[in-house]
């Protein structure tokens, strides 16, 4: 499934099909699912213990997305940091997250 998600000021056109999850664990070392399942587990979480979620749930989910947008097409981005790097704004709007997730998880829940 592809579609067009704006993180900051930058639309990026995402993929995840059943390929994404072993990219994922590929580039990362770590099992995309469970990452996603730790995620969810965040909305329970106490305020003075949500700041420091907040490092874990960015690195999560710009990795996800970074691995999407390279199946979706490898030229949008070079490498995960010059990826970072190109962010403006990154939780101006933070609607992209929950996009993010939903098409992380399409493959695995038979669509969006």
């Amino acid at each position: 499934m592809k579609k067009i998600i704006k993180i900051g000021n930058t639309e990026y056109s995402m993929k995840s099909s059943a390929y994404t999850q072993f990219k994922y664990k590929n580039d990362t070392g770590r099992k995309m699912l469970q990452d996603l399942q730790s995620l969810s587990k965040l909305q329970d979480v106490e305020a003075d213990k949500l700041l420091a979620s907040i490092e874990d749930v960015s690195e999560i989910i710009l990795r996800i997305s970074y691995v999407m947008i390279e199946e979706a097409d490898s030229t949008q981005v070079t490498t995960f940091e010059d990826f970072l790097k190109n962010i403006d704004g990154l939780y101006d709007n933070t609607e992209w997250i929950n996009e993010v997730i939903s098409l992380a998880t399409a493959p695995i829940s038979r669509g969006v």
